[in-house]
């Protein structure tokens, strides 16, 4: 296996560079001939130029190459760049006209922001922002920075900077100039003095020139803390400066001076109601950054543990955290934030340290008195239970334990893909019900073996993953409880690899639109399955105290399904309604386990509570459901008994109510629904076994009649027959639906159709199979064998003069040439004579003599057929058509020879798919056909 994926990267790499290996490509071919009297090396607008590529961009990947060792950098104005080989080779005509070589190699390349705790979660869109900021040309954008007193602004404005001078946008020496607006917030004068700085006699005390801070930040950055202590005139002032690039010392009237200077602000306020409308114009990125109280669980875990790390290194210890003090940083808001947060962690080092100064052991344990009195008074998040089981922190030892962001999730996204196509190929209905089920199941086994083997093995013993692995246990547990689903060992495991990688990737937005069709097809099919992700997705997230994608409700609906593959979505639903807080959920839940299926959902009902309250939850959940076979209602006594009132407009079948429900009644009607009994059945006996009454309330719902029209080489042919057949009725007598032939043979009678009509009769090109509902055949209609089946069909729909005149209408509209005439924009007395020819030659090569139902049947497909290759609409698609064309070699020569002058008529290909369908209708009634 690793040598597969490794030669699949071969070869990828030899027929697609990246722009980086480009670049490279293109300094090494650069350097070879270079005059370094003339020039020292290569810069980065040359590189942008010759690869179509933007300056900021050529600059950050020779930054890269040059951080890997692979150039070197000559910081001079401007940067120039040579391949280290090259370099190595003439170093001393190098050396002797610069004497500015950057040749030293950093211990890591990586982008600054990767010290970011949550650069690619909870702040990504915040990071993208930043480095917008940093690499808009020519000289960057300023960005103001939101949020509360200490979530961070400080260490990202740095971060800013960082990766400026990364990308290569700024020198690697240039400056970085901090100041706090509030401590001159009371003195504008002294405050635009430090800004702009001032020249001798420009106040009392001014006895000499002294520069500002944007004569120091030049060529670098300028970070504005509290920015919003800044007075009107100091605002105005320094916009006239990001407007012009100009500005005056204070004191200075006849000369303007000049600066190149990068902003970041930042703000404890509300921009709106704090700056002037024209400061803040000149603004364009403004950035938000959450408190830690709203970053997710494992970002407020990744943080606490890397302060914790940083004591540890200091102290040359080892520390143990308690599992209560993991609770209290991690629930308790921290009104400092993370600052405070710091702080509270020093301070409990130092408590703790202070307890073993004269003990001799290596490990620094926290407690819960260790840390300050006001967060151990909160006895709610003390006493809570948070499924982690303390932290033990090494002091020298590297731990990649709490590590969530994954490289290269390619195989992962190529599997996700593959499954949302299948839906949306089930949606488009170019796939069966069966055969997706099949494959979309297939399909769930490739993207769990892709994200376990993905996932690094090194973190399973850390402690965000052991808290997943604790709640999903927990969650199956209770879903097992409720609704009887079995789950296998491995579960455990499998679905935490899956909440710890969507937790890791952020990037499912991309399935924003895909996931909410496929949600709405898994509702549909696999109903009860997915009431029971939904719910494991609820507990999830309480207990985790995260938001989880939509992506895992469908994964959860499929997961279980896998879990239990038995059939349950043609089972009558039944639902168990008690008055008390769990006694319906008791009773369900032991007779769930014990059927081992989903068969009952329960509704408590507290003596609080409404029926009207509990009916309306009931409605929602039956309205999710397919009620098409009826419901069972099991209720313990009073009103409820009158329930199924406000139950009639939704229930598609019958209803039964039986009162007085108990764990033997459930047992036993649970039993019987699983035996596939008929309602009424079930429940007259069910009530002979125990001492119960029932109500039986037939359903009053009638469905409209309809005929179905389809053709198995598309819905188009059948809306034409449909168009056909609607001039044979009324208008009122019977609806006629034209149905795609596909879903019709792989859904069956368990078709949505089903559900919403009546179907007394399916007409057509092929026959769907459905024994439930008969079939009348295009070439009887036209032979006139359908008035017998038409006749019994509409008994009892319209009355007796009406079937004779449908009849009637039959007998003068289906003749061949009529249908033809109907079904095609081709002149049917020519065609019929083409086709006639066509399929004698046929006939002669292959050696059996057509019957007349067939010959009909393929001079109406073969019509249709040319006129589709006429109009360059052929079927580019048919089941297994590689297999066709190996096995069926002959039969595919002989027809290309038979239909060779209708190809030549009408200048047209029949395409091996075209065949295919041939091939089919033949052998439907040639079953012994050798070809």
């Amino acid at each position: 296996m690793v040598y597969f994926l490794l030669n699949i990267h071969e070869k990828r790499g030899r027929f697609s560079l990246t722009n980086k290996e480009k670049v490279f490509n293109l300094v090494k071919e650069l350097s070879q001939n270079i005059n370094v009297k003339e020039k020292k090396g290569i810069t980065a607008q040359e590189v942008a130029r010759k690869l179509n590529l933007r300056r900021n961009v050529a600059s950050h990947l020779l930054n890269e190459l040059h951080k890997e060792g692979k150039l070197i950098k000559i910081n001079t104005r401007p940067v120039y760049f040579v391949d280290r080989e090259i370099y190595e080779k003439r170093a001393k005509e190098f050396k002797d006209t610069t004497k500015d070589v950057s040749t030293s190699l950093k211990s890591s390349s990586e982008d600054p922001f990767v010290k970011l705790v949550g650069y690619n979660g909870s702040l990504k869109e915040q990071v993208k922002l930043c480095k917008s900021a940093a690499s808009y040309p020519p000289n960057g954008l300023p960005i103001l920075l939101t949020g509360s007193t200490g979530v961070g602004k400080s260490y990202i404005a740095q971060l800013i900077y960082e990766y400026a001078k990364y990308i290569g946008v700024i020198d690697e020496n240039a400056p970085y100039v901090i100041f706090n607006c509030a401590e001159y917030a009371n003195n504008p004068e002294l405050l635009s003095a430090n800004l702009f700085g001032y020249v001798k006699g420009a106040f009392t005390g001014a006895d000499r020139d002294k520069p500002g801070l944007l004569e120091e930040a030049d060529g670098g950055y300028l970070f504005l803390d509290e920015v919003h202590r800044l007075p009107p005139e100091g605002q105005e002032k320094l916009f006239l400066f990001m407007d012009k690039g100009i500005f005056r010392r204070l004191g200075e009237t006849n000369n303007w001076r000049t600066a190149k200077v990068r902003f970041v602000f930042a703000t404890t306020e509300d921009p709106e109601k704090t700056f002037t409308k024209t400061f803040l114009r000149r603004i364009p990125l403004v950035v938000h950054i959450p408190s830690f109280d709203e970053r997710p669980l494992h970002e407020r875990l990744q943080l606490i543990y890397n302060f914790y790390k940083n004591e540890a290194r200091n102290l040359g210890m080892d520390i143990l955290i308690s599992k209560q003090v993991l609770n209290v940083l991690l629930k308790t808001k921290v009104s400092g934030n993370i600052g405070k947060l710091i702080n509270v962690i020093k301070y409990s080092c130092a408590q703790a340290y202070s307890h073993i100064i004269k003990s001799k052991t290596n490990i620094l344990r926290i407690h819960l008195y260790d840390l300050p009195k006001e967060m151990q008074t909160d006895l709610d998040i003390v006493k809570s239970n948070f499924h982690f089981n303390g932290m033990l922190i090494s002091h020298n030892k590297k731990d990649e334990g709490l590590s969530w962001e994954k490289d290269d999730n390619r195989e992962i996204y190529s599997a996700l893909n593959k499954m949302f196509e299948l839906f949306k190929e089930y949606q488009n209905n170019g796939i069966a019900s069966e055969e997706f089920k099949k494959n979309v199941l297939v399909y769930l086994n490739e993207l769990t073996d892709t994200i376990i083997f993905k996932n690094d093995s090194s973190y399973i013993d850390s402690i965000v993953f052991n808290a997943i692995k604790n709640v999903v246990e927990n969650v199956l547990n209770i879903m097992q409880n409720m609704y009887g689903i079995k789950y296998y060992g491995n579960s455990v495991l499998v679905l935490s690899h899956f909440i710890n990688y969507l937790l890791s990737d952020v990037t499912y937005e991309k399935y924003s639109e895909s996931i909410e069709s496929a949600l709405e097809i898994l509702k549909n099919i696999f109903p009860k399955e997915f009431i029971i992700a939904n719910k494991m997705a609820d507990l999830i997230e309480v207990n985790l105290d995260i938001k989880l994608n939509k992506i895992a409700v469908a994964y959860f609906t499929l997961y279980v399904r896998s879990l239990n593959k038995t059939e349950s979505a043609n089972l009558i639903n039944s639902i168990i309604i008690a008055h008390g807080y769990s006694t319906a959920s008791s009773i369900a839940s032991v007779a769930n386990r014990l059927l081992g299926q989903f068969v009952f959902e329960a509704f408590d009902m507290p003596i609080e509570m409404s029926t009207q309250e509990v009916m309306a939850r009931v409605q929602d959940y039956l309205k999710n459901i397919d009620t098409s076979r009826g419901v069972i209602i099991l209720v313990d006594m009073g009103s409820l008994e009158e329930i199924y009132k406000s139950l009639t407009d939704i229930v598609e079948g019958d209803i039964a109510i039986i009162n007085n429900i108990t764990t033997q009644l459930a047992l036993d009607v649970g039993n019987r629904i699983l035996q596939n009994q008929p309602l009424e059945q079930i429940v007259t006996e069910a009530i002979q076994r125990n001492s119960s009454r029932y109500k039986f309330i037939k359903s009053q719902k009638s469905k409209e009649n309809a005929i179905l029209t389809t053709c198995v080489t598309g819905i188009g042919t059948a809306v034409k027959i449909k168009d056909l057949l609607r001039e044979c009725f009324e208008e009122d007598d019977i609806e006629i639906i034209p149905y795609d032939y596909t879903r019709l043979k792989g859904n069956g009678i368990k078709d949505e159709i089903f559900k919403n009509y009546n179907v007394k009769l399916i007409i057509g090109t092929a026959d769907p199979g459905i024994k439930e509902v008969p079939y009348l055949s295009l070439e009887d209609l036209i032979a006139g064998r359908g008035d017998v089946l038409l006749s019994r069909i509409l008994k009892g729909i319209v009355d007796d003069e009406t079937v004779e005149q449908v009849n009637q209408k039959i007998v003068r509209l289906f003749s061949l040439q009529n249908v033809l005439h109907h079904l095609t924009i081709l002149n049917p007395d020519k065609i019929i004579v083409q086709v006639e020819k066509a399929i004698s030659d046929l006939e002669r090569f292959i050696g059996i003599r057509f019957s007349n139902d067939l010959k009909i049947s393929l001079y109406i497909h073969v019509s249709v057929m040319v006129e589709r290759l006429v109009m360059k609409e052929p079927i580019t698609s048919y089941s297994n058509l590689e297999e066709f064309e190996q096995c069926h070699r002959q039969f595919i020569n002989f027809v290309k020879s038979a239909f060779s002058v209708i190809e030549e008529t009408y200048k047209v290909e029949i395409p091996t798919t075209e065949i295919g369908f041939i091939y089919d209708l033949i052998k439907d009634r040639v079953p012994n056909m050798k070809l």
